[in-house]
């Protein structure tokens, strides 16, 4: 089945063209790697997939269903979540407030003077985030957990809103080369656990390409190259994101 299709997406920024008829379909339960040079237009398109922007021409459709975002509200409601690099997170808070941040559990109270059940949401973002094989230290300070822990938690949090498509956007740049592999086994983890299908912008072509199924190469705001992931090397894509003479 079809997840998303996307035809002819284009995109003007005044007298720039940052997309130019941009069309790709991904199957349920695949994970698309989205490459490109700066100014290729991934960031662009990731934003209008979840309702940030609105193309200036062109058709999305989720499992056959066109749709026609207004917002990233509107997105939401279609099962599509994105999850930027660190920048939904909150440094003072700790790993299970950031995990609950604007969807608090309440128990006991009267009217809206309701307190909240802390314990509940602690023990929940334990279990979210143990079902990976995961342990983190729930009681820190997101500001002082690693760059990978502050992903996972960042991810498990917008799983668990059960989205159909998970977009991420350039969630790996400041990890160790550890920390990627932790992460992209988390996300593996994810993507078999809950068949989720997956958008991921990202520079670093080697974890491209050892966690995707598809690769989708931009330049200039075109389509240069779609296809599986095992069937193009990184010198290939490299070639594709190379300006042409």
């Amino acid at each position: 089945m079809i997840m998303i299709r996307a035809n002819n997406i284009s995109m003007n920024f005044g007298m720039i063209k940052a997309l130019k008829n941009v069309s790709f379909e991904l199957e349920a339960g695949k994970i698309l790697g989205l490459v490109g040079d700066n100014g290729a237009g991934k960031s662009t398109l990731l934003k209008i997939l979840c309702g940030y922007l609105q193309p200036t021409s062109g058709e999305i459709y989720i499992e056959d269903k066109r749709v026609q975002f207004k917002s990233s509200a509107d997105a939401m409601k279609e099962g599509v979540a994105i999850t930027h690099q660190f920048l939904e997170l909150v440094d003072m808070a700790t790993a299970w407030e950031n995990f609950f941040m604007g969807r608090e559990i309440t128990g006991k109270g009267v009217g809206p003077f309701k307190l909240l059940d802390i314990n509940q949401m602690k023990e929940l973002t334990r279990k979210a985030i143990e079902k990976y094989g995961l342990s983190i230290d729930l009681e820190c300070e997101v500001g002082k957990l690693s760059g990978e822990e502050r992903q996972i938690i960042a991810v498990a949090r917008a799983i668990e809103s059960d989205p159909k498509i998970l977009l991420l956007d350039e969630s790996f740049t400041l990890l160790s080369l550890e920390g990627r592999e932790e992460l992209v086994n988390f996300l593996k983890k994810v993507n078999q656990q809950h068949n989720v299908t997956m958008i991921i912008v990202s520079h670093d072509l080697e974890l491209v390409k050892n966690l995707t199924h598809k690769i989708m190469v931009l330049r200039g705001g075109e389509k240069i190259f779609y296809g599986d992931t095992e069937e193009v090397s990184v010198d290939q894509i490299v070639e594709f994101m190379l300006p042409q003479e």
